[in-house]
């Protein structure tokens, strides 16, 4: 596995990318209650190489990783933000404790089936947000193109006539 940190991607649940992630970070992340909308944490490398941290309510933790097909997904359930902060940053340093020292479950065929058409519908849809922004500034500059060619299309004031006498 990889083990350079630029090739990961960082993602809120929300859909907003983190530049980078630091040990520290990833405690304080942890350490707070999350807003609704940035419920999950998820870390990838390399398309289907992920891992996931949701918060669920009462203070317990999923934990779900995926490795080579969408359908091949282990997960684990915690209260202790500890174990998550360290599977997760073990797994974004390549270290294989994350992976070989935890209890990991295999999540059911199905239900990996359908999360993998929710995360490609997602990513879809995180795609459509960037148009919506690009729609917006379209939107303000064909406005201000028209303001431009009425400026343009006015007719010239015409001299007084009686100046002209």
């Amino acid at each position: 596995m990889s083990t350079d940190p630029t090739d990961v991607r960082i993602r809120t649940g929300d859909g907003t990318p983190l530049p980078e992630l630091t040990e520290n970070t990833l405690g304080d992340l942890l350490d707070e209650p999350p807003q609704a909308d940035r419920a999950i944490l998820e870390l990838s490398r390399a398309g289907l190489h992920e891992i996931r941290a949701r918060w669920l309510p009462d203070g317990v933790y999923e934990l779900e990783h995926r490795a080579g097909s969408p359908t091949e997904s282990f997960q684990l359930y915690t209260s202790d933000a500890v174990l998550v902060r360290d599977v997760l940053w073990a797994w974004l340093s390549g270290d294989p404790w994350w992976h070989d020292s935890v209890a990991w479950y295999p999540v059911d065929p199905a239900i990996a089936e359908l999360r993998a058409v929710q995360d490609e519908l997602t990513g879809l849809l995180d795609g459509l947000t960037v148009m919506d922004d690009l729609t917006a500034n379209m939107d303000a500059a064909l406005a201000r193109a028209d303001e431009l060619l009425a400026l343009d299309h006015q007719e010239p004031d015409t001299p007084d006539s009686s100046a002209q006498d």
